[in-house]
C-alpha cells in the first residue's frame, strides 16, 4: 500500500509539472515579439496581426521552443503606421516568469 501512494505522489507531481511546461501560448507568443521589437527600437508596436505560431520544437542546447512565426506587425514609425511582414523562426523561452522570443 505505501509503494501505491508513492507512486501516485510521483505520478501526480509529474503530470503537475508537464502541465506547467511547454510551448508558448500563442497569445503569450504574440506579446513576446511584440516585446522584442519594442526593444529592439523598431518603434511603437500599433498592432500585431494575423499572428500564426506553427513548428514549435525543443531548442537545441538552449532553454525554450524554437517556433516559426508569422504575423504582420503594425509599426509607428515618425507618425505614420507601417506595416512590417513577419515571417521567422524564433525561440521562445521563460525568463522570471515571462515568456520572451529572441533571434538566436
Amino acid at each position: 500500500m505505501k509503494n501505491t501512494w508513492i507512486g501516485l505522489a510521483a505520478l501526480a507531481s509529474a503530470v503537475g509539472l508537464t502541465a506547467c511546461s511547454g510551448k508558448p501560448s500563442n497569445a503569450n507568443a504574440k506579446q513576446a515579439l511584440a516585446t522584442l521589437l519594442e526593444q529592439s527600437g523598431a518603434g511603437r508596436i500599433v498592432e500585431v496581426r494575423d499572428f500564426e505560431l506553427s513548428g514549435c520544437t525543443a531548442a537545441d542546447g538552449t532553454d525554450g521552443y524554437r517556433c516559426d512565426t508569422r504575423s504582420q506587425v503594425m509599426l509607428e514609425i515618425a507618425g505614420r503606421q507601417v506595416p512590417i511582414p513577419v515571417n521567422k523562426s524564433l525561440r521562445y523561452a521563460k525568463a522570471d516568469g515571462v515568456w520572451r522570443a529572441y533571434t538566436r
